[in-house]
């Protein structure tokens, strides 16, 4: 059986119709699928002539679509020709984009050579040694010509050079197939695999994009002498559609015919050719200044050049909008409001933001814009623009500048530039009072990974020496969700006295949900029975001391060198307080069954003994061993 073909469907023109006369954004894509050129052809001036803003909307976004719509060459022609009759500025802003867009060349390898006539042979191996001296591969022989009576004669010798060089081409196969003939007079149908591969392609064959590309830059070339009071706000509106792709590239760059007039036209870098901009010999993109087409215009422009520099997609765009500012704008950045100020500052474009912080670095008092205001700046910044901030705030901001508790939230952040500032500050400062003390304590929860040791380690110090110091603060290091926290809180507990033998904190201690405090917390058990010299057991809470034993020995993978100790001292627990047989002899039976060797003996023996000198217990330990015959 035959594969029928895979035929989708063209778009329909009611369904464009429909979206159309509601201004729905579908409009766009089922317009982009119709393949009746005659029919879009005599749509164009219909569409452009609707007056609604909805229309105009949908005429922009279906100008923001790649020109690779099938069949779409009238439509396209003709929305253009309309709009430059009508000079429609912003229509035609969006075809210059568009037209940039539609070439795009790539760095190739290619052999070059150049070629010199000399008289004699000698001459020839002089001048191929010279250049072959230079790393060219050269080459001669004799050179003929046809004189006034058509006969070859001898003219010298022709010396050859060549090398490897890349040049700018665009590739092969860019141009987006035609129908000829009848085929030509009606809706054609596409297979999906077809749509898709044309999408790699564009409309006009290459010499007409570059055409219209240099068509509509005469329309913007000729707005500037005509009307120049039009030129700035129509070119700046077209800059702002440019995108970061559309000059990802210094070829890429080169390629925006119009975008390098409006930015670099009279740049002595740049040379216009007929396959497009090109660098001057001995020039490389790193010597490309700001050099605009009509610059008088832009001079007495200064708000557009903001308005470009914060709002521009394209960065080239943008750092172009930076030199004309610093360049020709002294005055206008000294005058900035607060708010355009911060604008600039909280920019994701490091240049954008690096000119905000010069010109706040002029300022004789940063207070007037608000401490809290500046310290946003770089507690939430853009990782790019963050370094920047943090530096100006270092040079500009004193500690005195900053409350206790606003250094120590800026130490406690995630970036590293903000949390080194917030700890700088903090280090020249000391808690005045108890609610400054709870402040520090803080930066227990710090979030930034490779400072957080050392502020806590430091925050301890302090704490330990203020009058304020309270022996339930080391809590709130035990209570940490980061393990180096946990490992400080337990060394400030092991080594300051007032919280070694404070029993509200060994209390609260028994509630740790981690594994690391628990599992010390019975070994010191362990030690200070040993010597001793204990934390009074009627003190604490028997079911959260009982609730520790349970999850060192239920623990699978930890605390394997704790479950005898704990063994040992459910055994004494047992010994010395018999009536909580009950509650304990269930946790003893899981120990015995997890410890072996001498843990194991000893804990049987303090069982047995147990019954010894309480035979009342007998059937509550059978019932907890029914393993154990006791006689």
């Amino acid at each position: 059986m035959a594969r029928q073909p895979d035929v989708t469907d063209n778009g329909s023109w009611s369904l464009v119709e429909d979206t159309l006369r509601r201004g729905d954004p579908l409009f766009v894509r089922e317009l982009r699928r119709i393949t009746d050129a005659e029919r879009l052809g005599a749509f164009a001036p219909r569409w452009y002539g609707d007056p609604r803003p909805e229309a105009r909307r949908l005429l922009l976004d279906y100008l923001d679509q790649p020109l690779n719509a099938f069949r779409h060459e009238p439509l396209v022609k003709r929305l253009f020709k309309l709009a430059e009759a009508a000079g429609d500025d912003e229509v035609m802003g969006r075809f210059l984009v568009l037209f940039d867009r539609s070439v795009r060349r790539v760095l190739k390898d290619r052999r070059q050579s150049r070629s010199q006539v000399v008289d004699t042979k000698l001459q020839a191996e002089e001048l191929a040694g010279r250049w072959r001296d230079k790393g060219f591969d050269t080459f001669f022989w004799q050179n003929w010509a046809v004189d006034d009576k058509g006969k070859y004669v001898e003219r010298g010798f022709r010396v050859t050079r060549s090398w490897q060089a890349e040049v700018m081409r665009v590739p092969d196969a860019t141009t987006m197939w035609r129908t000829r003939g009848e085929a030509a007079k009606k809706p054609y149908p596409l297979t999906d695999p077809v749509r898709r591969a044309f999408e790699r392609r564009r409309l006009f064959s290459l010499p007409t994009r570059r055409y219209l590309r240099r068509r509509v830059w005469r329309y913007f070339r000729a707005l500037g002498k005509q009307h120049p009071e039009r030129y700035v706000v129509a070119v700046a509106a077209a800059l702002k559609v440019y995108r970061d792709d559309d000059a990802s590239t210094g070829v890429a760059l080169l390629d925006n015919w119009g975008l390098v007039h409006i930015l670099f036209h009279h740049s002595p870098a740049l040379v216009a050719r007929t396959n497009g901009w090109a660098l001057a010999p001995g020039w490389g993109l790193s010597g490309l200044k700001a050099a605009p087409i009509y610059e008088p215009l832009w001079k007495e422009a200064p708000h557009a050049l903001l308005d470009l520099m914060k709002h521009a997609r394209c960065r080239p765009v943008r750092q172009w909008a930076v030199l004309m500012i610093r360049r020709d704008h002294d005055a206008v950045l000294r005058g900035l409001s607060p708010e355009e100020l911060f604008g600039l500052l909280t920019h994701e474009d490091p240049e954008v933001a690096g000119l905000g912080a010069d010109v706040l670095r002029s300022l004789p008092d940063l207070g007037v814009l608000g401490i809290d205001r500046l310290l946003r700046l770089v507690e939430n910044p853009h990782p790019d623009t963050l370094d920047i901030v943090c530096n100006l705030l270092a040079d500009k901001l004193g500690a005195g500048r900053v409350t206790f508790e606003q250094a120590a939230r800026l130490a406690a952040s995630r970036p590293l530039s903000s949390a080194q500032l917030g700890f700088a500050w903090l280090k020249a400062k000391a808690p005045a009072d108890e609610a400054e003390c709870r402040v520090l304590l803080r930066l227990a929860e710090a979030q930034c990974d490779s400072l957080r040791g050392d502020m806590v380690r430091w925050a301890r110090n302090l704490l330990g020496a203020s009058p304020h110091f309270r022996p339930a603060c080391v809590l709130d290091y035990l209570d940490s969700r980061y393990a180096e926290v946990r490992e400080e809180g337990w060394a400030w507990l092991e080594g300051d006295a007032r919280v070694r033998d404070d029993v509200e904190v060994w209390r609260k201690s028994l509630e740790s949900p981690y594994d690391d405090v628990r599992l010390r917390l019975v070994a010191e058990l362990e030690k200070r029975t040993g010597e001793s010299r204990r934390v009074e057991s009627g003190r604490l809470d028997d079911e959260l001391l009982r609730f520790v034993w349970a999850s060192v020995l239920l623990n699978v993978h930890r605390g394997r060198r704790s479950k005898p100790v704990v063994v040992g001292q459910l055994v004494s627990r047992l010994e010395r307080r018999p009536d909580e047989a009950k509650a304990l002899l269930p946790i003893l039976a899981v120990a015995l069954r997890s410890v072996r060797g001498p843990e194991w003996r000893a804990g049987l023996a303090g069982v047995v003994t147990l019954v010894e000198r309480n035979p009342e217990m007998l059937a509550t330990v059978s019932a907890a061993f029914p393993e154990l015959k006791l006689v």
